[in-house]
């Protein structure tokens, strides 16, 4: 993508207006390289503030994202007026397709207007620009929510930009629908800290990236730009972690759910159902037997031999849960007896282990069969696990290990296990106590008809009564035990499902990292391009800290690797770590080790090896091939390094004619070509807010 003008347009209540035209193009042309000249607070800076705030890339500025650019301040203070209404134009060409983009720069939530297949002029506005345009859409800054298809002007500039956003993986696992789209996780304003340096920002690499919900998000946003294949890893980490969340919560309830579900009589809804089926029917046989005797008929049916029959069932059924229990806890116990062998056999193993060790590194000064003077390498002997003596095997120190292995399986299948038996011990103890409940209930019914001198019929009416409202109550108990159950089976089952999509997240993490050979190539070049521009721009002239150098230079010899000097093999050493890609020294972040030059040559190196990176594997990287750079110069750098740097901008140039775009805001031309400074600032009549006037 280029910048081919920019447009600031300000408009006073006064009615006069203020503001700057700029355009990039030499004979309708990018030009590579751009310098924006003036010295202090003319107003380079708000320059390149105005281009990152057309990007909608504001939020890299952190707490003075709201007043970016304060045109209400310059106004007052340069110009004695009071503002209106500002606006800021982008004409942005990618891939021959070219936009002019108008935001207001005073309310930055309103829609950004994009106008297709026009060209920005310097007396345009708004309303030229709608007429010679093909066409123009308005694009949100931020989404509706619960609006589907509201494009977002992030979701343009990606689009704009032929880039693939990283979005929200969907909660959905039964859908898969390509045309549902979900919402960005990552944004433009994450890219742009790589390519676009404010004057602020020269204190680290991605100084200031917004972090909104991906954790690594420098990570995520190099990983992104280079086109590597762990960048479509951030999403579906960002949908594992809400997953993981989700189903731990789930376990949590289920958890609280079956200290209930245990001291129920069943432990299926199903199982229910059938019950209360049962019941009901049974109500129905008593009401017909009630029915009966009230019409006078006589109803043959003891009373108490039905009562005593469930008596001697529920007994039954308690005494066989009793011998369960009984069988249970002696599992258990044996289980236990296992481990607390293999806990000991554990530790006498390391005890063995430790002892072998010992014996095989024994003081021998004399050879047995020379009689001369033999050196024990202790420290080799242990690492290669070979006799430094006679070259054999020390002796069953291997099998010691595999032995050591084994026993922890072991220990770990008969924890597993009797887990399983304690967990059925307390399903069981519950079942016996519910057994119990029965049978006291049961005792107490035979007890109150034995004791109660009745006719038979009128023993029976009451019984029959009884048991009529017992039952209901008993079916109403059994619907509320049902919807605890449906409760209980419905988090199960979307325990299930979420476990199902983790384990197709993680699939997909592993798929994601396929192309890891192409990643080693581009990470290669990467290291090679970023250390050759470094030793260019003469890091090591005042580019270090002797005393932290001298601390790392000692940290080294420590580790064993003696003779070795940091200074004269610091280039040679220097690596990009795969982890978080930033510059390393025996794992010690490089600029950790530099003086403030060096750190600013750091960061330079690392853009430009960045951009050049992307140019030289095209199609396969995200980067939009152009650099912004604030005043390099004025960040302890000097002269010589800041005309190497120059050097380094034509060699780009050179290498890659007409595919990249860099543009450096600088109160120091150095040897900056007179054709390529784009706007040359000064103090009498040429600051960069001026007074304009629309044909």
């Amino acid at each position: 993508m280029f910048i081919e003008a920019i447009k600031i347009r300000i408009l006073a209540k006064s009615g006069n207006k203020y503001g700057r035209y700029l355009n990039f193009l030499v004979d309708n042309k990018i030009s590579e390289v751009n310098m924006i000249f003036g010295k202090n607070t003319l107003g380079k800076s708000t320059l390149i503030e105005s281009i990152v705030y057309g990007l909608n890339g504001e939020a890299i500025y952190g707490k003075k994202q709201r007043e970016i650019i304060n045109f209400k301040l310059l106004l007052r203070k340069f110009m004695d007026e009071r503002i209106e209404h500002a606006e800021i134009y982008l004409q942005l060409q990618s891939n021959g397709n070219r936009v002019v983009v108008l935001r207001d720069a005073i309310d930055n939530n309103e829609p950004v207007i994009v106008f297709k297949k026009v060209s920005l002029e310097e007396h345009d506005t708004g309303k030229t620009l709608d007429d010679r345009a093909k066409g123009k859409d308005f694009y949100k800054i931020n989404k509706d929510k619960n609006i589907i298809g509201n494009q977002t002007y992030q979701e343009f500039l990606f689009s704009f930009l032929e880039m693939k956003p990283i979005r929200k993986v969907s909660e959905d696992s039964e859908e898969e629908d390509d045309t549902k789209e979900e919402r960005l996780i990552f944004y433009i304003q994450n890219l742009l800290p790589l390519f676009v340096v404010p004057q602020e920002a020269w204190t680290d690499i991605q100084a200031t990236n917004p972090k909104y919900e991906i954790a690594d998000v420098k990570k995520t946003a190099f990983e992104f730009l280079l086109g590597l294949s762990n960048a479509d890893v951030a999403k579906y980490r960002h949908s594992l972690d809400f997953y993981n969340s989700q189903l731990r919560q789930k376990v949590n309830s289920l958890k609280d759910l079956q200290e209930v579900v245990q001291l129920l009589s069943h432990d299926k809804s199903k199982q229910v159902d059938v019950e209360i089926r049962d019941k009901k029917n049974e109500v129905i046989g008593l009401q017909k037997k009630i029915l009966e005797m009230e019409k006078g008929n006589r109803v043959v049916d003891n009373v108490l031999t039905e009562i005593r029959t469930k008596y001697r069932h529920m007994t039954m059924v308690a005494k066989r849960h009793e011998e369960s229990l009984e069988l249970l806890e002696a599992e258990i116990s044996q289980y236990q007896y296992y481990i607390t062998k293999i806990e000991s056999d554990i530790e006498k193993n390391d005890k063995l282990k430790t002892a072998k060790k010992l014996i095989g590194i024994l003081p021998i000064e004399t050879c047995p069969r020379c009689l001369n003077d033999v050196n024990i390498k202790e420290e080799e002997e242990l690492s290669s696990g070979c006799c430094d003596l006679c070259g054999s095997e020390l002796q069953n120190v291997n099998n010691t290990v595999q032995t050591l292995h084994y026993l922890l399986d072991e220990l770990k299948d008969f924890k597993r296990l009797m887990g399983k038996k304690e967990d059925a011990k307390k399903e069981i103890a519950n079942k016996l106590f519910l057994a119990r409940l029965e049978l006291k209930e049961l005792r107490k019914t035979m007890d109150s008809y034995e004791d109660q001198l009745k006719p038979q019929s009128m023993e029976q009416y009451n019984y029959f009564s009884r048991e009529v409202g017992r039952i209901e109550n008993k079916i109403k108990e059994l619907e509320k035990d049902k919807e605890v159950l449906k409760k209980y089976e419905n988090i199960t089952k979307e325990k299930d499902k979420i476990a199902l999509k983790i384990k197709e997240l993680k699939k997909s993490i592993k798929d994601a990292k396929a192309s890891e050979d192409t990643d080693k190539e581009k990470l290669g070049s990467f290291e090679e391009e970023f250390k050759d521009i470094l030793f260019k721009l003469d890091f090591l002239k005042d580019g270090f800290d002797t005393d932290k150098v001298d601390n790392l230079d000692k940290s080294i010899k420590d580790k064993g690797k003696k003779n070795i000097s940091v200074i004269t093999r610091i280039y040679e050493q220097i690596k990009i770590d795969r982890e978080d890609y930033y510059p390393k020294i025996e794992g010690v972040n490089l600029y950790n080790i530099t003086s403030s030059s060096g750190l600013i040559r750091i960061i330079l190196s690392y853009y430009l090896a960045l951009l050049k990176t992307c140019l030289i594997f095209g199609d396969s990287t995200n980067h939009p091939y152009f650099l912004v750079l604030d005043e390099p110069r004025q960040q302890n750098l000097d002269l010589d390094t800041f005309n190497q740097f120059l050097d380094e901008l034509y060699q780009l140039k050179e290498e890659f004619p007409k595919q990249l775009q860099i543009i450096v805001a600088s109160s120091e031309e150095g040897n900056i070509k007179d054709e390529d400074i784009r706007l040359y600032l000064n103090k009498i009549n040429n600051k960069l807010i001026k007074e304009i006037t629309d044909a």
